[in-house]
């Protein structure tokens, strides 16, 4: 079976202003679709009586591929564009729809941050430049050469939302799915440092 028999035919969103990837919440208050981020999910499981301690908030380890020339999500502060370039492809080969966390880096979108003192820093390379979103705590790349806008998520936000996770006294997290994580387990490491678990490397 083909890792593309995993992603849903219908699963590329395609937009010419982007939004986030799976947001932690709406910071900002200026979200299109306030309802549709992690933290008013789990409120409203909460709040319709489900224990905290049954829940477990699902993080991705994918981001969507959307043909786009927009430089932020939803109207963000516009950075310079970049001097050489990569078109990223999604899992099926595509210039829009799902794309894995590992694809990303090798394709080379993504390149390891030299920052030493960071395990599983990256930046946007390629091309393409790499935002932070405060507004919903995911990053994005975009690259106005290629028209092409990522938003995905990594070991910055997976251990955001893994800290909510534990604040918040649910169970876990689940990643969506183990695959999309780099063979150094980066995105996996963030997810458990969020959580307060203590881990090893052979």
């Amino acid at each position: 079976m083909a890792l593309s028999d995993f992603v849903p035919s219908n699963a590329a969103p395609v937009s010419s202003n982007p939004g986030p990837n799976a947001p932690l919440s709406d910071a900002c208050g200026n979200s299109t679709q306030p309802m549709a981020s992690a933290s008013a999910a789990i409120n409203a499981w909460i709040e319709a009586g489900v224990p905290p301690g049954k829940l477990v908030l699902g993080v991705p380890s994918y981001g969507y591929i959307s043909p786009s020339t927009a430089t932020r999500l939803r109207q963000r502060d516009q950075a310079a564009p970049p001097s050489y370039y990569v078109h990223a492809l999604s899992d099926r080969g595509e210039d829009h729809g799902s794309v894995l966390f590992r694809e990303l880096v090798r394709q080379g979108a993504l390149c390891t941050d030299p920052d030493p003192n960071v395990r599983g820093a990256y930046r946007g390379c390629g091309g393409f430049t790499r935002q932070w979103d405060e507004c919903s705590g995911t990053p994005f790349l975009y690259s106005e050469a290629g028209g092409q806008v990522i938003a995905y998520d990594d070991g910055q936000s997976l251990g955001l939302k893994s800290t909510y996770a534990r604040q918040r006294g649910l169970l876990g997290v689940n990643m969506f799915d183990i695959y999309g994580d780099t063979d150094q387990w980066e995105l996996t490491d963030a997810a458990r440092q969020g959580l307060g678990v203590q881990f090893s490397h052979p």
